[in-house]
């Protein structure tokens, strides 16, 4: 089934799939890839962090951007907001994480430390703590009000690529180069589990579905990984054939997202339906697919690539 509203393009996800889709709407501003890209609570905005050393922050339907923030040094190649909506945090090819006031759209506080590009970030729940993980291969945990450190977590053996809190409770994962993926429990972030996928390649992607049951991980050389957080359960989905740099799960945790590509073809994105563990639809972006987001409504899509463009679907959410 297709449909447009507004020009932007409907996905229907119905519990069994294929459906098809139209292009979805695309944002064009930024000069440089977009290695990530966030939505805020309301899902009414969309912040995409560039290598052109900005970030933008677009409202959902608009095509130009709603205000570019400047002051990285380097690559811009993280960005999330708090779960309260006020704080934005961005990390950087430049070794710095910046916290932004989201009414203001000013500067809050410059976080210092990492001795490597910052690849991730992500707020708790919440939204007191930030956690950033770079590819000095630490993870550091950083108070939001004050802008100071609270914990440096240092297991991983080489880059840290992904850094994913769940919402519920208190548990925080990370993955990295050294293939495996970690998670700390607690407000002492303790050392928990860890899952080793080394024989696969690098961890690319984390993602933690909005209920905390579930983990997923993008894997170089086109695998997905999907761990079920009581039973430690693992499912590997195949049907990528390049790397998965990103993944993201709709919040009613049916459906993961996750993005591939290779830097100089279009990549794919594919919407699997965890029941069956099969892919229900596939998308096509006009570069290879480096970060995916879900509005918290579940309403939008979002995905940006090496090419530099940022495209938005909305998804709509039926059962037969």
């Amino acid at each position: 089934m297709r449909r447009s509203l507004a020009g932007i393009s409907f996905v229907l996800l119905t519990m069994s799939g294929p459906i098809f889709a139209q292009e979805g709407k695309s944002l064009k501003g930024h000069s440089a890839w977009v290695g990530s890209v966030a939505f805020a609570p309301s899902g009414k905005m969309l912040a995409t962090a560039s290598a052109d050393k900005t970030v933008k922050l677009w409202m959902i339907g608009d095509d130009k951007a709603l205000a570019t923030l400047t002051g990285h040094q380097d690559y811009v190649s993280a960005v999330a907001f708090s779960a309260d909506g006020k704080t934005l945090a961005t990390g950087s090819f430049d070794k710095t994480v910046k916290l932004w006031d989201v009414e203001t759209r000013k500067l809050r506080h410059t976080l210092t430390g990492h001795r490597g590009a910052v690849q991730s970030v992500a707020f708790s729940p919440d939204s007191q703590t930030l956690a950033s993980g770079s590819l000095d291969g630490t993870i550091w945990l950083w108070d939001v009000a004050s802008g100071t450190k609270k914990a440096v977590l240092d297991k991983h053996k080489t880059w840290v690529n992904a850094v994913s809190f769940a919402r519920t409770g208190s548990l925080l994962a990370s993955g990295g180069s050294d293939g495996t993926v970690r998670l700390w429990n607690g407000t002492e972030f303790a050392e928990g589990a860890v899952f080793d996928v080394a024989k696969l390649g690098e961890v690319r992607s984390l993602a933690i579905s909005a209920d905390g049951k579930k983990l997923a991980a993008g894997v170089r050389y086109g695998t997905v990984k999907l761990w079920d957080l009581a039973s430690r359960q693992e499912t590997t989905l195949k049907g990528h054939t390049s790397d998965v740099w990103a993944v993201a799960f709709t919040p009613d945790g049916k459906t993961l997202i996750s993005g591939d590509g290779d830097w100089n073809r279009p990549g794919d994105i594919k919407l699997w339906d965890l029941e069956t563990g099969k892919v229900r639809t596939s998308l096509k972006h006009s570069g290879e697919v480096l970060s995916l987001a879900v509005s918290a409504d579940g309403q939008h899509l979002a995905a940006g690539s090496w090419d530099g463009g940022v495209r938005v679907w909305q998804l709509m959410m039926i059962d037969n």
